[in-house]
């Protein structure tokens, strides 16, 4: 098993980017029969410390196993001042249909710079083990990168870390 940046069309990643300032939507593959269930999650932190956690969303395969299933997710800023705020919306899609959920969080509106980095390459991915598909951090006047590593992604004024999880 593992999980990739889900292979969609232009026509696909054209809607996606109608649909919201930062969308994106990963994939895993090669699942097999030992699936029961599959969670979405993100977290938020603000200068290292965890504000929220908003889902999970979870599908159900205990009745029929899916070879390949989407997360995605779609970020998109409403109003202005401070009703200022991020909606997103994520949740995990398959043949059969899907299961959404959507969310606002207030992110540090002090910051001025932001940076977004999604899973590029194909990686393992194991049942119980969450996997961080993608990030958004901000930041002010500081030096901005992102990681691979939670522990690097929130030092920063704000990061949303969005994981998936798949159960036996």
């Amino acid at each position: 098993m593992e999980i990739q940046a889900a292979d969609i069309s232009d026509l696909e990643k054209n809607r996606m980017d109608v649909a919201a300032s930062q969308a994106f939507t990963a994939e895993a593959v090669n699942i097999g029969e030992g699936i029961s269930s599959a969670d979405m999650y993100i977290e938020h932190y603000q200068k290292g410390k965890f504000v929220e956690r908003l889902g999970p969303v979870r599908a159900d395969y205990s009745e029929k196993k899916p070879d390949t299933i989407q997360f995605v997710y779609f970020e998109n800023e409403e109003e202005e001042g401070k009703n200022k705020h991020t909606t997103i919306h994520f949740g995990i899609v398959d043949k059969q249909g899907n299961i959404a959920a959507d969310s606002s969080v207030k992110r540090d509106d002090s910051t001025t710079q932001e940076m977004t980095q999604n899973i590029s390459s194909p990686e393992p991915i194991s049942f119980e083990k969450p996997v961080l598909i993608g990030s958004s951090i901000r930041g002010a006047d500081e030096t901005m990168h992102t990681s691979e590593h939670k522990k690097e992604l929130i030092k920063h004024q704000d990061a949303l870390l969005y994981y998936v999880k798949l159960h036996y």
